[in-house]
């Protein structure tokens, strides 16, 4: 599933994040792979508050993917038309639908190849010249970073009791089109706009290709929807999630997608926080809960 997240959420999070660390993105995106790779090493925490956590965390994604397939795939469109995919996506999702583990490897290497395809582009023309800002980010930028790119990188493993494992092909799949985003328009440029993958298009002189990447983000937005939606009622049930699901189109109609990115981080970094004083685990669990503690105050007072 982390794959299809970093494909859906990465048309948003790569601006954020930019705009955040500058030309240190890359840092920030290895750190959060960093503590991605301590949380998963954590126990299972059961009971009903760790399930929670874990069923707001995904949940708490559907306004991101909601705001970023209405700012794709119908720019323009009123704010609202992101509550209304969100919602058709909970209902649908509610109803049994969901796509089959065939289907899933099928929009995985879809994902992939249209990764791979944006990459060799900006590669292969000059980069476009790039706006310099006056102030350069710190360290603490790069702290800012890996609080958006968290969200991307979930654990979700179907045997629960093994979750030793690292998100190695997401975390390297982010710094690639990390690199080659800043190689083509600079941090500032790429820090402008949520929807800023499209101007690689534009840079790249092929905005005949703005029509594949519309597919490409309508296809990440919805199977990482739905996957997220699966994923939060196998913590929290149907009707729970229905409702949370339900709340959440509301929030995708009144947010922006930095703003929904906003809600997707603090969540995600309470369900670490919760993972790690829950987890029954000395060291590594310590580390988790300091670094995922530092990381929410840090959200809470200095992102802007």
């Amino acid at each position: 599933m982390a794959e299809v997240l970093v494909g859906a959420g990465s048309l948003v999070v790569l601006a954020a994040a930019a705009a955040a660390a500058g030309w240190w993105l890359p840092a920030g995106i290895a750190l959060a792979g960093s503590l991605a790779w301590l949380a998963a090493g954590l126990p299972y925490a059961g009971g009903r508050l760790a399930a929670g956590t874990r069923a707001a965390a995904r949940i708490g994604l559907l306004p991101l993917f909601g705001s970023a397939f209405a700012a794709y795939v119908i720019p323009g469109a009123p704010s609202w038309s992101a509550g209304v995919v969100v919602a058709v996506l909970v209902l649908a999702q509610a109803l049994g639908l969901r796509p089959s583990e065939s289907t899933a490897r099928w929009i995985t290497g879809t994902l992939l190849a249209a990764g791979l395809a944006l990459i060799v582009l900006c590669l292969a023309i000059p980069p476009v010249e790039q706006a310099q800002p006056g102030r350069q980010p710190g360290v603490g930028g790069v702290l800012l970073a890996a609080v958006v790119v968290v969200p991307l990188l979930k654990t979700d493993k179907t045997d629960k009791t093994d979750r030793r494992w690292w998100p190695a092909a997401p975390v390297a799949a982010l710094l690639a089109l990390s690199a080659a985003a800043l190689y083509q328009l600079g941090p500032f440029r790429l820090g402008l706009s949520a929807t800023s993958l499209r101007d690689l298009l534009t840079a790249a002189d092929a905005p005949a290709l703005g029509t594949m990447l519309a597919v490409v983000a309508a296809l990440a937005t919805v199977s990482a929807s739905l996957g997220s939606l699966a994923s939060a009622q196998e913590e929290a049930g149907r009707w729970p999630v229905l409702g949370g699901g339900l709340l959440a189109a509301v929030l995708a109609t009144v947010l922006d997608p930095f703003q929904a990115l906003r809600i997707a981080a603090v969540l995600t970094l309470v369900e670490l926080f919760a993972a790690g004083v829950l987890g029954r685990s000395t060291a590594r669990g310590t580390v988790v809960v300091l670094s995922s503690g530092i990381l929410l105050i840090m959200l809470g007072t200095v992102w802007p």
